[in-house]
């Protein structure tokens, strides 16, 4: 009796196997890669440090645009903060995230914006998003994987619904990608008026 079972269940799989098309292996493979996005490394000490030093002269002048280098050498520009009646906007923001010595103009936002720009090639998953935050200075070190991840999710979403959109979510390949990635330090010249 279970000889006729296993008889039956192979001859089911060869009937699905020969009505489906023959790149079956190859959804397989793509239902893998999505189902289990590969993650980028974090980064060097050295790289690190080197992020660190943009990081703190790009908040020292937070009205002018700033050029990062992405983790894959490329030199990414991140627009200046927006302005409100003349003045930098200063948003109030109580993430247990970000350390409270930060500057006052770093905000979530910031965070998750600066990570998105150094995606290597501008793409990258959510966790890779995670990764790069976590090598700012002005987020606390031990906060968790599930509260960064929530954190990285709410300002993915709002970078995302901007007027001038920061980055673009895929479906299909479950990543992000970074919009601004071509743009100029010149492009962002009437932002800082």
């Amino acid at each position: 009796m279970p000889d006729k079972k296993v008889n039956r269940a192979a001859k089911i799989l060869m009937e699905i196997k020969n009505n489906r098309s023959t790149n079956l292996g190859e959804r397989l493979e793509e239902s893998r890669a999505i189902n289990s996005p590969e993650t980028i490394n974090p980064c060097s000490e050295e790289k690190r440090a080197c992020f660190r030093r943009e990081e703190a002269l790009r908040y020292t002048q937070p009205n002018k645009a700033f050029s990062y280098t992405a983790v894959d050498g490329k030199k990414v520009v991140v627009a200046p903060l927006k302005k409100r009646g003349g003045k930098l906007f200063k948003r109030i923001c109580h993430y247990d995230i970000l350390k409270r010595n930060k500057p006052p103009f770093f905000t979530l936002h910031c965070l998750v914006r600066d990570a998105a720009a150094r995606l290597p090639g501008g793409v990258g998953t959510r966790d890779d998003v995670c990764v790069l935050a976590r090598d700012s200075q002005f987020i606390v070190e031990d906060i968790s994987d599930s509260q960064l991840r929530k954190a990285v999710k709410r300002g993915l979403d709002r970078l995302r619904y901007e007027e001038d959109p920061w980055v673009k979510y895929e479906k299909e390949r479950h990543q992000w990608t970074y919009l601004h990635g071509d743009r100029k330090v010149e492009d962002f010249e009437d932002d800082s008026i």
